[in-house]
Parts: structure tokens; sequence; C-alpha cells
């Protein structure tokens, strides 16, 4: 009988390097799991190694920041403008969003002192620059893409530093649910995943969102309004919004398993292991 798995310490090397379909495997002996293990390193090593000369040589820039060119490139033909806000912001943006020290959340904010913190979203400057544009021009079809930093969402799926675009018009010409719909669709064909499932969802902030999903994995969230947290930020127009995780767009395009592999990473560049040998 097999009673013999990989070590930690093989264990570890084999999720570096993109190995986790091998890690379960049982032996019946020593030698035969080193072998096993000098075999499987082997070829990862290989694969790691060819990925990374593909990148260098060929595509030039990893597949996060083409995810990104290529939503940045679909939002502003579809009349969208994008927004560059600070990545520290107020503590009172947050709790504008409801998100106070009893909050689940809140334990997740990287506080930098007693007035400012790391943005966990970019929902919060998006409607109080929402609300400035609004006296310029109706409807407010905008966007911004940038970092967002939460504590405590190490995990396959999860970074502490991770990846967002939001996209969000106020006072849409239409019903708000058809246009969040357009411009979800709008954005995922130019990444090329135009099957999606889209599922209502339960959320801390806003109630109930819906949630978009391809290959299984949720990719984004969106919400519509009116909202009760509109009148925090003196919203009274329709809007509708979307937001995509950008690692979790890699994440399915290069069929990667585990987020840091993909995310902005000193060991980890588009996917494979900078320590391949």
């Amino acid at each position: 009988m097999d009673s013999l798995e990989f070590t930690r310490n093989q264990k570890q090397r084999l999720k570096e390097l993109g190995g986790e379909d091998f890690i379960d495997r049982r032996f019946p002996s020593e030698s035969d799991r080193e072998k096993s293990f000098d075999e499987v390193t082997l070829v990862l090593e290989r694969q790691n190694k060819d990925g990374l000369l593909r990148l260098l040589r060929t595509t030039r820039r990893p597949t996060l920041r083409q995810i990104e060119r290529e939503m940045v490139d679909a939002l502003t033909s579809a009349g969208f403008t994008e927004v560059v806000t600070p990545s520290i912001i107020s503590k009172e943006f947050i709790k504008r969003m409801g998100i106070t020290e009893t909050h689940n959340l809140w334990k997740q904010i990287f506080l930098l002192d007693g007035s400012r913190c790391l943005r966990p979203m970019l929902a919060p400057s998006l409607y109080h620059a929402m609300r400035e544009l609004r006296r310029v021009s109706r409807p407010v079809s905008i966007f911004e893409v940038g970092s967002c930093f939460r504590k405590e969402s190490k995990g396959r799926q999860h970074t502490e530093e991770f990846t967002m675009l939001n996209a969000v018009e106020l006072a849409p010409e239409r019903n708000a649910l058809e246009r969040l719909r357009e411009m979800i669709d709008t954005v995922l064909k130019a990444v090329r995943m135009p099957n999606y499932e889209l599922q209502r969802v339960e959320s801390d902030v806003y109630g109930e969102t819906i949630d978009v999903f391809v290959e299984g994995v949720e990719v984004a969230s969106a919400a519509t309004g009116p909202h009760r947290l509109d009148r925090n930020w003196e919203i009274v127009e329709p809007w509708a919004g979307v937001g995509f995780g950008l690692e979790r767009l890699a994440m399915v395009r290069k069929q990667c398993k585990i987020l840091g592999h993909v995310s902005r990473s000193v060991t980890h560049l588009d996917g494979f292991s900078l320590g391949v040998m």
C-alpha cells in the first residue's frame, strides 16, 4: 500500500513550480518518492524556464498587464474616461462605504495613521469623482485601474495586494441593470472571455451584488444604484458599476491555480517561478 507522501519541503517546491496536481501523490517507499520528485521537478523546471524565456524574447509583457491594456482600450473605445486617484485614502472614505470599526472588513484594512489607510477598494474614490464630474456632464462614464490592499487575504485565490479595474456609469441613458450587462460584456469580450455566468450573492458592503464567473472563478463583482450608500456621497441618480480582479482574469487565461503566481511578486513572473534551478 502506498503510504508515503512528499515531504513538506518537496510540496513547497512543487507549489513554487506550479505543480499542485502532483502534491497528493503517495509512494510505497522513500526511493520511489525521491525518484518521482526528481522526475517531476525536472519537467516543471524546464516548463518554467521555457515560459520565462518566452516572456523575455516574445511576449515582453506579463499577462496581467496585457489584460489591463485590453480592458482599458475596450472601455475608452466605449466612451469611458480613465481617472487616477491615490492609493492612500482617508479613513472617512471607508466609513462612507459603511465599513466602520465593527464591520467584518475593518480588520483587513492597512491603517497608516489615525486618519489614512491604503485603499482596500476603488469604489470610494470613484464615488467622489462621480459626484464632482456630474457637474460637468452627464452621463458620467469613468473607470480606474490600480492596486488595492487587504490584510488576511492570502490563499490560492487571494493576495494582500491585488489589481482592480472598476468601471461605473452615473445617470445612464437606459436601464441601469441593462447598462451593467453591456459593460460586463464589453470588458470580457475584450479579454477573450465571452463565456461567463452571472450570479446574485450577498455582499458585506452592498448587501447584494451580481458576481461574474469565468470557468468557475469569480472574476468580478457588480452592482447598481440607487443604493443606500449613495446618500453618503450625495449621489441621487441611478448608476451601474462593476469591479474586475485582474489577477483572477490572468489566472483563468494562464490556467494557473495560485493567484500569487500571476500577481505582483519577487518570486514569480507571469505565472513562472524565478527560482527555476
